[in-house]
């Protein structure tokens, strides 16, 4: 499966995303090893934002949930609700930057960024990550 393939289908997850509050639809999709897809959407709780969950959390929670721990890339995209076109400035916030290293280890993480498919790995967006000694 290639880059765009997964991107693809994370376009296809955002589609699933609850977000009436920040108008703001994200999704996710999640490689293993083995090559099993798992995705997720952002899911905004109405009453209290800080109870909703972000795309990359939710695929790779659905993932741990059929008992996945393996995994090789995760995509994301996300744009306003108005437009099927993806914002390419979108990446994991600091929160998904944590649980990715916490439960992925190195995967890499797929995106778009100045309108270019681009790679990276999670530090190299999160500089400054929190390791449990």
């Amino acid at each position: 499966m290639t880059n765009l393939d997964l991107i693809n289908i994370a376009k296809n997850a955002r589609k699933n995303s609850v977000s009436n509050r920040t108008g703001y639809s994200v999704g996710a999709a999640l490689i293993t090893e083995e090559g099993t897809v798992y995705i997720g959407a952002n899911i905004e709780e109405p009453s209290i934002l800080g109870l909703s969950n972000c795309a990359e959390r939710v695929a790779i929670q659905n993932a741990m949930s059929h008992g996945e721990r393996k995994f090789r890339a995760i995509a994301v995209v996300g744009g306003k609700n108005t437009s099927e076109e993806v914002d390419d400035t979108l990446m994991p916030c600091g929160v998904c930057l944590q649980y990715i290293l916490d439960m992925c280890k190195n995967i890499d993480i797929i995106m778009y960024m100045d309108k270019k498919l681009v790679e990276v790995k999670v530090e190299d967006l999160l500089k400054a990550p929190f390791i449990l000694k």
